[in-house]
């Protein structure tokens, strides 16, 4: 018995080792090694389709599923991976090595760099990759995110531009585009930099001056000499030269005299350049003759040659005689430019802070509308009145004269429209109520001619209702050919019955005659082609309405 126990233990070891073996060769014909540290995360044969394709070879496509910097630098169509896109990612990628080995398998020697997008040439031909290849270098957002997550190492992400790697030694004053002064190989000089096309081209003896002469570093920065990369200080000769003409030119620079030829004062005609001055010659200013304005006329610098010119009445007659002297204090300029008298550059905004704001309609007027020609050919600025009638006519044909001593149309009417805007019916002594607060004003205040024109009357308006109303009643309720509507009728509404039977009436309801509808005894007439209801006179007496065989018996 314990013989046959032994026998079966054995057998069932023999079976353990061939299962673990038959295991472990079926697992090496899956995985041919480890994966790296990188990708450890895909280890086992449950993971293999995350990156391998059934029945095929490995193309990538798998692996931009999961770096997407990748995926998106291909998107972009720029950098390495773009130029190489044509190659299957196992390529230059090895997994399968280890955990420790190496996925990137590029030979540094035989590298060509210009496939990622910036070609080595001069000084960056000789310097080791990680010089530049550095985190703190890296410009690309989804491979510095990356890089901050796994703290990988990568060749990705960086600028092509000089100013993403080096220092900007100008301080931002000449741009970031190193390469169209310097280049690879050096520095300084710059082989590619082309004075002329600064604002300060090199001409006549500036040409043999040296750099450092005019440009000199932060360091070296004094009052006398300061730094003028990308400054507008080269604008004149004064930053270098000192003025040996004193405070006399002080406003003009030396360039509208001399040049750089030598110091020599060049012929003013057709050299001088006026623009120069304290007074630029614009507009019409610059197609008069010099000696229109300098009427000694010379060649050489002097006191002859500084004229007045504080304001435009110095040569000009004032136009306006005086009118805006208080206001603009006669600064012509005000209003008006040298490239012409008109039009004149004040605005409705300037006019806001006139005497007379331009508001609503009146911005739209024309100027020539208001500011019309005097018997003088000159045009009226100032005016004594600036109410409406004194510009517009009475459009209500007198009917308003007496309330509006002392005012304007403004109490009611704006610039906006002319339909009132303040205007309050309440205060008159017709308040607008119920239904009439929705009719249109013309319906009640009819026009009729006066002085020629259509004028819509306010004044006197018939207040009674018959004015506007036919009567429906056929005149049942009227006392001496008139009819008081209010006695029953409210203006909310037609139906809106402030009607007492016990009291407005010789008939008081009661009893059953409280429930019986109006029309059971108040019937329908007519009088020739005029139908109405009858209400008065009504027979009172019961006989009248229940007789034997009545209608209204029933």
């Amino acid at each position: 018995m314990e013989g046959r126990r032994m026998r079966v233990v054995q057998a069932l070891r023999v079976s353990l080792m061939l299962t673990v073996g038959i295991m472990a060769h079926s697992f090496a014909q899956f995985s041919p090694g480890e994966l790296s540290r990188a990708h450890r995360q895909l280890e086992g044969i449950n993971n293999c389709l995350q990156c391998h394709e059934t029945g095929k070879e490995i193309s990538g496509r798998k692996c931009l599923t999961c770096h997407t910097e990748i995926k998106n630098a291909l998107q972009r169509k720029r950098g390495y991976h773009f130029n190489v896109s044509s190659q299957p990612c196992v390529a230059c990628h090895k997994e399968h090595l280890g955990a420790e080995a190496k996925t990137v398998l590029i030979d540094r020697l035989s590298f060509d760099h210009a496939r990622t997008g910036f070609v080595r040439t001069g000084k960056h031909a000789t310097i080791r990759c990680e010089e530049c290849h550095t985190p703190r270098l890296i410009q690309d957002a989804d491979v510095k995110a990356l890089v901050q997550k796994t703290g990988r190492e990568t060749f990705l992400g960086l600028g092509t531009g000089c100013i993403s790697c080096h220092e900007d030694r100008h301080a931002k004053t000449v741009g970031t585009e190193c390469q169209s002064c310097h280049s690879t190989s050096t520095w300084s000089p710059t082989p590619a930099f082309d004075h002329a096309k600064t604002e300060f081209a090199l001409t006549g003896k500036h040409a043999t001056v040296p750099c450092s002469k005019c440009h000199t570093s932060p360091e070296q920065k004094t009052k006398a000499m300061p730094v003028l990369f990308g400054t507008k200080e080269f604008g004149d000769c004064a930053p270098c030269h000192v003025s040996p003409h004193s405070a006399r030119f002080s406003q003009q620079p030396c360039r509208s005299c001399h040049v750089p030829d030598g110091w020599n004062v060049r012929t003013l005609a057709g050299k001088f350049n006026h623009d120069q001055t304290a007074f630029k010659l614009l507009g019409k200013h610059a197609l008069v003759a010099c000696e229109k304005c300098h009427k000694t006329g010379t060649s050489r610098a002097g006191s002859a040659l500084k004229l007045a010119h504080n304001a435009c009445t110095d040569c000009h007659v004032d136009y306006h005689r005086g009118d805006f002297a208080a206001r603009f204090g006669n600064r012509c300029e005000s209003c008006h430019t040298p490239f012409g008298f008109v039009p004149a550059t004040f605005t409705v905004a300037a006019h806001r802070a006139a005497r007379f704001p331009l508001t609503g309609a009146h911005a739209a007027v024309l100027c020539e509308d208001c500011h019309v020609r005097g018997d003088d050919g000159r045009r009226g600025f100032h005016f004594a009145d600036l109410r409406c009638e004194a510009c517009h006519r009475d459009r209500h044909g007198g009917q308003f004269a007496q309330e509006m001593k002392g005012r304007s149309c403004d109490a009611c009417h704006s610039t906006t429209d002319w339909r009132p805007e303040s205007f309050d019916h309440a205060k008159t002594n017709f308040p607008l109520v119920g239904k009439h607060a929705s009719v249109r004003c013309g319906a009640c205040h009819r026009a009729k001619k006066v002085g020629g024109f259509e004028v819509p009357q306010y004044k006197g308006t018939d207040r009674r209702c018959a004015a506007c109303h036919e009567d429906a009643h056929a005149g049942q309720f009227a006392v001496n050919g008139s009819s008081d509507c209010a006695r029953c009728h409210q203006p909310q509404g037609w139906k809106n019955l402030i009607f007492d039977h016990n009291t407005h009436s010789t008939f008081a309801l009661t009893g059953a005659h409280v429930r019986v509808p109006c029309r059971r005894c108040h019937r329908e007439e007519r009088r020739g082609a005029t139908a109405f209801v009858r209400f008065k006179p009504m027979p009172s007496t019961c006989e009248s309405c229940h007789t034997p065989g009545s209608i209204r018996n029933g």
